[in-house]
């Protein structure tokens, strides 16, 4: 079994590689994401380990990217130097597996394995089906009422993000994170550039099941509600026309939605 850890301290990675070696598991050290990013394309790990001792941003960045990534869905436990509930409470919101104080080996250790185990015993989570879409996050594969879509690996990243959040907000700032692990500004073009495409290859314009709309001020939003809104006025049964009590002819109208009798 192999672990990866990113941190600058060489004293905690001397003594995780020490404290897991009764386990027969390998601690793999990294001195920051980058490398640990790059080596995750090609070596499968069983755990990420990683200090938030001095660099928060790191590990959120490290977090959202590994969130929406295919492929990429390995736990991840933070090493917090605080032992309060809230603070390690933060970092289980912002997407940890799972978090343990850095100062106490044992504790790693125990959380360690039973992530592990509950990775093992877990299923389902890979996998979100919205309409005819099924987006495969272990295969990184996406299809459309049973035809697989030609997708790259970061279209794919930025598709599960709107998909695990339909009918909500994304900001650049938000999608620029998560997918790219970087500030709005280092993907603001490529951002544009993907939303693009992800239209044209989903087929999510105005005239399909799903939307993904630009909203000023606001970002991105993958809109569901102008198919149901359509499906239900669809479905409306209008009344014959007839007559009144008074013996006046009635003539059926629709208005937002809402089924109206008028008198001719």
């Amino acid at each position: 079994m192999r672990f990866a850890l990113v941190t600058e301290d060489p004293l905690l990675t001397g003594s995780l590689i020490e404290c897991f070696t009764d386990d027969a598991i390998t601690i793999e050290p990294f001195a920051s994401e980058l490398p640990l990013l790059r080596a995750m394309r090609t070596t499968p790990y069983d755990l990420v380990l990683i200090d938030a001792k001095s660099n928060s941003m790191l590990v959120n960045s490290l977090l959202s990217w590994r969130n929406c990534n295919a492929d990429l869905s390995t736990p991840i436990i933070v090493l917090t130097p605080f032992s309060n509930w809230s603070a390690m409470l933060r970092w289980v919101n912002a997407g940890a597996t799972d978090v343990a104080n850095r100062f106490d080996l044992e504790q790693v250790r125990l959380r360690a394995h039973v992530v592990i185990r509950r990775e093992a015993q877990d299923s389902g989570e890979d996998v979100i089906v919205h309409g005819g879409y099924v987006l495969r996050r272990d295969l990184g594969r996406l299809t459309l009422d049973g035809v697989d879509i030609p997708i790259t690996p970061r279209e794919f990243a930025m598709a599960w993000l709107f998909f695990s959040n339909p009918g909500k907000f994304l900001s650049r700032a938000q999608i620029a994170g998560s997918v790219w692990g970087a500030c709005e500004d280092v993907a603001a073009r490529s951002i544009e550039q993907h939303i693009y495409k992800l239209r044209k290859k989903l087929c999510l314009s105005d005239r399909s099941k799903l939307t993904l709309k630009t909203v000023y001020a606001l970002g991105y939003k993958l809109d569901v509600a102008t198919s149901e809104v359509s499906g239900e006025t669809a479905n409306l049964t209008l009344p014959q026309t007839g007559a009144n009590a008074a013996g006046r002819t009635v003539q059926p109208y629709i208005n937002h939605g809402v089924l109206h009798a008028q008198n001719a």
